[in-house]
């Protein structure tokens, strides 16, 4: 069972399973609320 699991391993390893490692920890700073002029157009 220890060698599947070491395989899978490798095996991500070998194809970019974890190359990008900067981009998840950045992205929940992004806000996902509409820009401004929706809201403006909302309230109208």
């Amino acid at each position: 069972m220890a060698l599947l699991f070491l395989a899978a391993f490798f095996w991500a390893l070998k194809n970019g399973q974890h190359d990008d490692m900067y981009t998840p920890a950045v992205r929940m700073l992004f806000d996902d609320d509409k820009p401004e002029e929706e809201k403006a157009e909302v309230k109208e």
